[in-house]
């Protein structure tokens, strides 16, 4: 039932930005960003792949939106994931390699969100920093790991503490991890532990680096 509200959640959100201005009052969505990384943009079912099946993510485009005519202007990873978290083009924010860091003082949407009340996450592969697994800002809560990660027996940084090795294939356990977290915040709700505002004061906003 979580993995569908998740799902719903997505289809929420991307309708929720964009009336945002036009519905000041409207209940402020959950965000789920899910990152792929090194995926062609016709790797998925819902884009004609004659093999692949990818249910999950066709059912995400039949009722929410799919973009089919968008690009990556750079296309290796650290320089990608600074463009989405900035929206500026790589000469701008200056992450032009995978060695460079995400400049502390520039402004993400995470930490947009983070600043009205939202819960945020980030659990994967952040790699901006080649050897860098240390908390970055905009997230309650970020788990990482050196480098590129491994496809199994990952090493993880949780919140800049305890370095583990979390066994498994690396797609599941993130994923998995990503579940934990979404189900704490929710039993924080319910338990009021959360705060004393309603739930739909703080929702969340969960990214996932594959």
């Amino acid at each position: 039932m979580l993995r569908l509200r998740i799902l719903l959640s997505v289809v929420a959100a991307c309708g929720g930005f964009v009336l945002a201005a036009a519905a000041a009052e409207a209940k402020r969505p959950n965000v789920l960003f899910i990152l792929t990384d090194d995926q062609r943009a016709d790797a998925l079912s819902v884009a004609g792949h004659p093999h692949l099946k990818t249910p999950s993510v066709d059912r995400l485009a039949r009722e929410g939106v799919h973009f089919r005519n968008t690009f990556c202007t750079t296309s290796i990873c650290s320089p990608s994931r600074a463009t989405i978290l900035s929206g500026l083009y790589a000469h701008t924010h200056g992450v032009t390699n995978n060695f460079t860091e995400y400049p502390r003082e520039m402004p993400t949407w995470p930490k947009a969100l983070q600043a009205v009340g939202y819960r945020t996450a980030y659990i994967g592969k952040y790699h901006m920093g080649e050897e860098n697994d240390d908390v970055r800002g905009g997230f309650d809560w970020f788990v990482t790991h050196r480098g590129q990660g491994k496809y199994f027996d990952t090493e993880f940084r949780f919140h800049g503490g305890e370095r583990k090795v979390v066994p498994g294939y690396y797609t599941t356990v993130v994923t998995d991890m990503a579940l934990e977290w979404l189900e704490s915040v929710h039993a924080a709700r319910s338990s009021g532990d959360a705060s004393d505002a309603p739930a739909e004061d703080h929702p969340w906003s969960l990214t996932i680096g594959h």
